[in-house]
C-alpha cells in the first residue's frame, strides 16, 4: 500500500535513526524518527512512504555516530549515497516476463565466455546512441567505417555463448554525475545489490539503472548471449563502508594486531565465515540472479 518497512539488522548499536529524503542527492533529510530494536538486534520501522523515496541510516555505536546506506539497498541516488524504496515491479522492461534464456550448452566446458567492462564496450563506436552505457548493448545493425559488424552484431557473429561483464554492482570511484572524467574496472564495491550508476542515462534517478540493466540483459538474451556477472564480495572500497558503520568489526577480518586483513592486497578483506556475512552474500546472489534473470556469476578472488 502507501507504506514501507525498514529493518536493519545493529545488534550492537545503541540508537538507530531512519533519515527520509525526497531525492537521492544534496536535500536535507525531510523526516527523521527513531527505529524500535526487537528481536536478534533487528531494529524496525514502519512508515507511510513508498516507491521513489530515499532513505539512510544513522547508527550509534560504540565507534560514535555514523551515517550509512541500507547494506541491502536495492536501489540508490547519485554516486550510491542513500538507498531508494522501490516497486521493482516498475523497473521491468515491456516483455520481460517473458525472458528465458536458455544456453543450449551441455557442459560447463562449452561456454564461450567473452568478457567486457561495459563502457569499454561502446565509448568509442561512433554510430552508437549510448556510448559507455547499458543500453549500447540493446543496439543492433551497427557497423564501422568498414562496413563490419561492430557492437552485440560482432559478438554474435563470433559465437560466444556468454558475455562476462566486468563488475556493474555500484561500485565508489566513478562520479556518476561526471562518469567521462574518471575510469576504472569497478572492483571496489559500495552497494551490491544495486546497479552501477554511471553507465546508467540517468544516475540521478535509482529507478532508471534497474530498467536500463535489466534491458540489457533481455537484449543480450535476445541476440542468443548469456551474462555472467563479476562479483566481489572479498572485500569493499574501504574498511568504514556501510556495513562496519552499522556493526563494527564484525564484517571484516582483523590481525592479530588489530589491523585489516589484506589477503586481497585491498586492505579490507570480508569476513565471509561470520554467519551474517555469509547470509548476505547467498541473499545478494539469489537476488540478482532472479531478479535480473543473471545466467552466471565470477567470484572474485574467493577461497
Amino acid at each position: 500500500g502507501n507504506n514501507t518497512t525498514f529493518k536493519v539488522w545493529a545488534p550492537t548499536a545503541s540508537k538507530v535513526l531512519l533519515n527520509l529524503f525526497e531525492a537521492g542527492h544534496d536535500v536535507e533529510a525531510y523526516k527523521t524518527v527513531e527505529m524500535v530494536k526487537g528481536e536478534k538486534g533487528v531494529w524496525s520501522h514502519t512508515e507511510e512512504c513508498g516507491h521513489g523515496t530515499y532513505y539512510t541510516y544513522t547508527v550509534t555505536t560504540s565507534v560514535g555516530t555514523q551515517e550509512a546506506v541500507d547494506p541491502y539497498a536495492k536501489a540508490t541516488g547519485l554516486n550510491g549515497n542513500r538507498g531508494m524504496v522501490v516497486d521493482l515491479s516498475r523497473t521491468n522492461p515491456e516483455g520481460w516476463g517473458e525472458d528465458n534464456f536458455v544456453t543450449g550448452i551441455k557442459t560447463y566446458s562449452d561456454a564461450v565466455i567473452w568478457e567486457v567492462h561495459v563502457r569499454d564496450f561502446s565509448n568509442k563506436i561512433a554510430s552508437s546512441n549510448y556510448k559507455g552505457k547499458y543500453l549500447a548493448f540493446t543496439e543492433r545493425g551497427l557497423v564501422n567505417e568498414f562496413g563490419q559488424s561492430i557492437g552485440v552484431d560482432y559478438l554474435v557473429n563470433l559465437g560466444i555463448t556468454h558475455v562476462h561483464l566486468l563488475p556493474v554492482y555500484d561500485y565508489a570511484t566513478v562520479d556518476e554525475a561526471n562518469p567521462d572524467s574518471q575510469f576504472n574496472w569497478g572492483y571496489d564495491p559500495k552497494n551490491y545489490n544495486v546497479p552501477e550508476g554511471s553507465y546508467s542515462s540517468n544516475p540521478y534517478d535509482g529507478e532508471v539503472r534497474i530498467k536500463e540493466y535489466k534491458q540489457m540483459v533481455q537484449a543480450l538474451h535476445a541476440a542468443g548471449i548469456g551474462v555472467v556477472m563479476d562479483m566481489v564480495y572479498n572485500h569493499t572500497y574501504d574498511a568504514n563502508s556501510s556495513f562496519n558503520k552499522i556493526v563494527p568489526y564484525y564484517y571484516y577480518r582483523y590481525t592479530a594486531t588489530g589491523a585489516n586483513s589484506s589477503a586481497s592486497g585491498c586492505g579490507n578483506d570480508t569476513a565471509s565465515e561470520r554467519y551474517m556475512f555469509g547470509k548476505f552474500m547467498v541473499d545478494s546472489v539469489s537476488y540478482w540472479a532472479e531478479e535480473y534473470d543473471l545466467d552466471g556469476f565470477r567470484f572474485d578472488l574467493m577461497g
